[in-house]
């Protein structure tokens, strides 16, 4: 993202109060990233990365209880539709739990990666960074998370794992720049194209492409709980998304700063 921005010969200066709140938004994505990837201890990838994506639900609900958004059936539906879908992938109801799901510690660890992220996404347009150019922000997120994950590896284990291999290295270096930075920088470019429920319907192929990958290359199973739990919980996804689907994009202004 650094070189992007000084090849575009980006003023990479941020008033302080600006940093403050960029520094707040960091610490919601890095422990939001904590959680997601302690979740993985105890079950299987794409079941995890389903749970991250009730984040939408998550976003209403906070709509509802703290900005005065009406709770229509839509999204009655849709929260009820996610409540099943967690209580599907949790296991409830079967003594012996989810095939492939160790603990429901598990659950909570990724559901509370989806809340975090839920948060960071309705605070962020009711704050004044989001008139800055949005691979700017981006870059100052990820930066400054990537110092708090820092200590946070440094007070939790000792400090950051050495990489011992070629392979490691290798695995970390296409994991920071094929779902993290090439898939902000589309992202956010997406956003000066086309509209932002469109963009959201198109990402609800990542819990998809998760659950396919995990269970055709590694071997993660694949029960009637876990299919019914996921098409659950991504159907309520889809309904959200969808209830604004004619409306203009509001952060479409803000994403074309970054051109």
């Amino acid at each position: 993202m650094m070189t992007i921005l000084l090849w575009r010969k980006q003023n990479l200066h941020i008033r302080w109060g600006d940093g403050l709140r960029i520094m707040f938004l960091s610490i919601l994505y890095a422990v939001s990233a904590v959680c997601l990837f302690s979740s993985y201890e105890y079950m299987p990838g794409g079941i995890a990365t389903t749970l991250l994506f009730s984040y939408p639900v998550w976003t209403e609900i906070l709509l509802i209880l703290f900005f005065n958004e009406k709770l229509t059936i839509r999204i009655s539906l849709a929260i009820l539709l996610a409540i099943a879908g967690v209580a599907f992938l949790g296991g409830i109801g079967q003594s012996d739990g989810i095939d492939g799901i160790k603990s429901m510690w598990g659950v909570i660890l990724a559901m509370s990666s989806g809340l975090l992220y839920a948060i960071y996404m309705v605070l962020f347009p009711h704050m004044r960074i989001r008139k800055l150019p949005a691979l700017k922000v981006n870059f100052y997120i990820f930066f400054m998370a990537m110092l708090l994950l820092i200590l946070y590896a440094t007070f939790t284990t000792g400090g950051v794992e050495r990489i011992t291999t070629a392979d490691s290295f290798l695995s970390l270096v296409l994991l920071g720049l094929i779902p993290t930075t090439i898939s902000n920088v589309t992202l956010v470019r997406s956003l000066t194209l086309v509209d932002s429920a469109s963009v959201a319907i198109l990402g609800a192929f990542e819990p998809l492409t998760a659950m396919t990958i995990g269970i055709t290359l590694m071997g993660e199973p694949l029960t009637t709980s876990i299919i019914t739990g996921c098409v659950l919980i991504i159907s309520s996804v889809i309904i959200l998304i969808t209830k604004g689907k004619t409306l203009a994009n509001p952060l479409r202004k803000y994403a074309e700063h970054q051109e």
